[in-house]
C-alpha cells in the first residue's frame, strides 16, 4: 500500500471507530431514558464514557497508526459520531423513544388499572399486619419503660433470679454487693 492509501484506509477506520462510539452513546441514551437520572449521575456517567472513548481512540490510535497520533485521527472519529448522531441515531433514537413510551404506558395501564383490586387487598393486609408490630412495639416500650422506672426507683444492683435466694437477700460475691430482685 503507498502513503495516500494508508493514510485513507487509517481515516476511514478513525470515522468507522467514530460511528461504534455513537452506537456506545446510545446505550447511555437508552439508559437515561428508561431509568430517569439527576443531572450529576448523568455528568458522572458522560465523564467514563470520554474517558473510554479517549481509551478506545488511543489504543486504535497506536495500532493502526503505527505508534503515531494525529490531530485529523480525532477530527474524522468526531465526524464518524457527528454522522452517526444525527443520521442513523436521529432514526433510531425515534424508534427506541416511542418502543419504551408504549411499554411505560403498557405498564402503567396494567398496574393502574388491572391490579388495582389486587393492590387494594395488599394494602388493606399490610394495614392489618402493620397494627400487630405496633401492638407489639408498644408492649415492648412498656416493659423497657418499667424496667427504666423500677431501676430508678432502687439504687440497688439487680440481678436475675437464677438462684434459690430469698428476695432481698443481701448476696456477698468477691465485693459486689447487691440486693437480688425479680423484674417484673
Amino acid at each position: 500500500m503507498n502513503v495516500e492509501t494508508s493514510l485513507v484506509w487509517q481515516l476511514a477506520c478513525f470515522s468507522v471507530c467514530g460511528m461504534l462510539l455513537g452506537v456506545g452513546y446510545e446505550v447511555l441514551r437508552i439508559i437515561r431514558t428508561v431509568i430517569p437520572h439527576h443531572s450529576f449521575a448523568v455528568g458522572v456517567e458522560d465523564t467514563f464514557y470520554l474517558a473510554l472513548c479517549g481509551l478506545v481512540l488511543f489504543g486504535l490510535s497506536m495500532e493502526i497508526g503505527n505508534g503515531n497520533f494525529r490531530a485529523s485521527y480525532l477530527l474524522f472519529a468526531a465526524i464518524g459520531f457527528i454522522l452517526y448522531i444525527f443520521t442513523v441515531g436521529r432514526l433510531f433514537r425515534f424508534v427506541y423513544t416511542a418502543v419504551i413510551g408504549a411499554v411505560k404506558k403498557l405498564f402503567g395501564f396494567v398496574f393502574g388499572k388491572l391490579l388495582r383490586p389486587l393492590r387494594k387487598a395488599f394494602v388493606s393486609f399490610i394495614h392489618k399486619s402493620a397494627v400487630l408490630f405496633v401492638h407489639f412495639h408498644k408492649n415492648i416500650n412498656d416493659k423497657i419503660k418499667r424496667a427504666q422506672a423500677d431501676l430508678k426507683k432502687h439504687r440497688e444492683i439487680l440481678y436475675n433470679n437464677d438462684n434459690n435466694l430469698e428476695r432481698n437477700e443481701v448476696v456477698n460475691v468477691s465485693r459486689i454487693e447487691g440486693k437480688v430482685r425479680k423484674i417484673q
